[in-house]
């Protein structure tokens, strides 16, 4: 079990995409996502990804979670361009993921495949990281990390290796219910704002930390 990825909000395309480049990363692939009034930007890590959430000028649709809202605050609370808002944690073993939203009552969703790097997908959580945003929706995907969105092909400048680190603010001992352990790189802090910073690391170069300071 570890991070399979970490999603930031950003202000706009443009800005997240200036910050980006900045720290040698590219994009491999982006989306609207229907209803809930953003759009994505997927940056691959290898073995984990970050996804970028940007405000696409659509009306929410207010029968969904309330994600854009949610990310607009985070942003009014922070000036750094970039800004944690949730997380996401593989698992290889699907019928562990069930057990876990048995146990803790999520909601599981077999999610339809989104093209290229993209097949279905199973998630679990999905919505309370909403009023608890330390927590981590659950997500199985059916291949290996070669297949997935972290391999996808982006015009990176240096050679990212992964997520490194993650500091969220909130329980622990809700995180290790949640999950089962604590996941891999994450580290708990006073407070219950959720996700703060994540640190990506490079095999060439040393690590960047994007989010709060």
């Amino acid at each position: 079990m570890q991070i399979d990825h970490v999603v930031l909000a950003a202000r706009s395309r443009e800005q997240a995409e200036q910050v980006l480049g900045e720290h040698g990363l590219g994009v491999a692939r982006g989306r609207v996502i229907p209803g809930f009034g953003v759009s994505n930007l997927v940056v691959p890590l290898q073995r984990s990804f970050l996804e970028i959430h940007y405000p696409n000028g659509e009306v929410p649709d207010p029968a969904l979670p309330p994600i854009a809202a949610r990310e607009q605050k985070t942003l009014e609370k922070h000036p750094e361009p970039l800004v944690p808002v949730a997380w996401l944690v593989r698992f290889e073993d699907v019928a562990l993921l069930r057990r876990l939203a048995s146990r803790n009552d999520m909601t599981v969703s077999d999610v339809p495949g989104e093209g290229p790097g993209y097949p279905p997908y199973t998630l679990a959580g999905f919505g309370p990281n909403l009023i608890r945003p330390w927590l981590p929706a659950l997500i199985h995907w059916p291949m290996s990390y070669e297949e997935g969105p972290g391999a996808l092909t982006a015009p990176h400048t240096r050679h990212p290796t992964g997520i490194v680190d993650l500091d969220i603010a909130g329980s622990r001992e809700d995180v290790e219910q949640w999950c089962g352990e604590l996941p891999e790189g994450v580290r708990l802090l006073d407070g219950d704002a959720g996700p703060l910073r994540v640190t990506v690391g490079f095999d060439d170069d040393p690590p960047i930390t994007l989010g709060a300071r």
